[in-house]
């Protein structure tokens, strides 16, 4: 078969024709024009940057413990007779609740003897003071006898040299005049040693008035009394049990005051000196109970926070070279008497709370802490996205405060941008509300 070119070229011709025909119409149509009103850019809420009244805090954990704690030792021996019903671990008892008693009978009589003593030796302080009134008296009246005696031989003297009396007159006049000179020389040697002798009886008496002190004392420790309203801890007698000195009988703590040593990071420490202001006194010792720092203890059962306010009233001795933490001694007042059952439980021994220690309210530069992206934050820049790294001193209630990296008045971005992008564009919705009301 013979195929007829001529009439089949035109076959190959129009489809060329078709084909310059579209391009040169393509080629001859405008572009779509733009209309950027930035409707594009992606709309995000942001906030300023600014000053607000932040209260710096630092927290840390610790287990409760009781502030003052109380252990009866028994003072003196015997078998024990009473002992409260209540006295149980566990148990709170009320102050001046007798706990227990020591058969007192052997230190009754003790008591006994040492006021016979007493009496005694206050008997012979009055003699010996007696005596020396007499001794004075006596003394007197031998003197006076003695001058008597002088002039009588001074006279007897006279009348020998007139012959008027003999010369054994004389004599024997002259030994009556020795023999009372002798008298009165031994009358003042019992005066002279008369105040030792009342110093001697005086001492006595102290001595017995000491024993008399002491065997009162011995018949009241035979009673042992609460010295405080305070929960029993451990109980280490039963009754007829016979006790020796120094044996330990019972152990409790008071209710109303706890202690919580917490443990605060060096590096939180840090941060938190640098927020506080402290009074410190020239050529004195700091006294961080003068700081006025509050603290509140929380305890976290589920969902349900507990909590409790205290002061901060010392800080300890060294560092805990585990942790490397510093510890921070905070006092809880509680009263036991408020405690409701389900509502707000008391603060008890070994009781693991987190506390957070508060220093006086400052005007500090701050952001909402989830506009931070770990150490970043994104800014609205000129309708466009700039990522700022921003150094974090600490958080609280909700705000962070940012300690460099931002300035007052920079514009935050809030929303999540993802991608983001360095230089994406953006707007803010309340750019978006001015133009609505415009």
């Amino acid at each position: 078969m013979k195929i007829n070119w001529q009439q089949r070229r035109w076959l190959l011709v129009f489809p060329l024709l078709g084909v310059a025909i579209l391009i040169a119409l393509a080629s001859g149509k405008k572009p779509p024009q733009k209309h950027n009103n930035g409707v594009d850019a992606l709309l995000v809420e942001t906030v300023e940057v600014k000053k607000e009244l932040i209260e710096p805090y630092v927290t840390g954990f610790g287990r409760a413990r009781p502030k003052e704690r109380w252990q009866a030792l028994s003072e003196v021996t015997g078998r024990v007779i009473y002992r409260h019903p209540n006295l149980e671990k566990g148990k709170v008892l009320t102050a001046g609740t007798v706990l227990l008693k020591i058969d007192p009978i052997d230190y009754e009589l003790k008591l006994a003897q040492a006021r016979s003593d007493l009496n005694s030796a206050k008997a012979e302080l009055s003699r010996t003071q007696l005596n020396d009134e007499k001794l004075a008296l006596s003394l007197r009246l031998e003197e006076q006898r003695l001058s008597v005696l002088q002039k009588e031989l001074k006279r007897k003297q006279g009348l020998l040299k007139s012959g008027s009396v003999s010369v054994s007159t004389v004599d024997s006049e002259q030994a009556n005049v020795w023999a009372q000179e002798q008298k009165v020389l031994d009358v003042k040697n019992a005066v002279d040693q008369h105040p030792d002798n009342i110093a001697v009886a005086e001492a006595k008496v102290k001595l017995a008035q000491a024993k008399l002190t002491e065997a009162e004392r011995k018949l009241a420790k035979t009673t042992i009394t609460l010295p405080f309203d305070a929960q029993i801890a451990a109980v280490n007698v039963e009754m007829q049990q016979v006790v020796a000195e120094r044996e330990s009988l019972v152990t409790a703590h008071r209710t109303d005051l706890m202690e919580i040593p917490v443990q605060v990071a060096l590096s939180d420490m840090r941060y938190f000196g640098q927020y506080i202001a402290p009074k410190l006194i020239q050529g004195e010792y700091p006294d961080v109970q003068t700081w006025q720092l509050d603290a509140e203890a929380s305890l976290y059962v589920g969902s349900k926070q507990f909590s409790w306010q205290g002061k901060l009233t010392s800080v300890g001795e060294s560092i805990d070279p585990e942790g490397n933490t510093v510890t921070l001694i905070v006092d809880v007042a509680f009263d036991y008497k408020a405690f409701e059952p389900g509502k707000r439980p008391p603060l008890i021994s070994d009781m693991y709370v987190q506390v957070k220690v508060k220093g006086a309210s400052l005007s500090l530069l701050s952001v909402p802490s989830d506009a931070l992206h770990g150490d970043r934050l994104y800014l609205l820049e000129d309708g466009k996205l700039a990522i700022r790294h921003v150094e974090v001193a600490f958080e609280s209630n909700g705000r962070t405060v940012i300690k460099s990296g931002v300035s007052e008045g920079d514009v935050i971005v809030l929303s999540d941008v993802i991608p983001a992008v360095p230089g994406r564009a953006l707007r803010a919705q309340s750019q978006v509300a001015k133009e609505q009301t415009l």
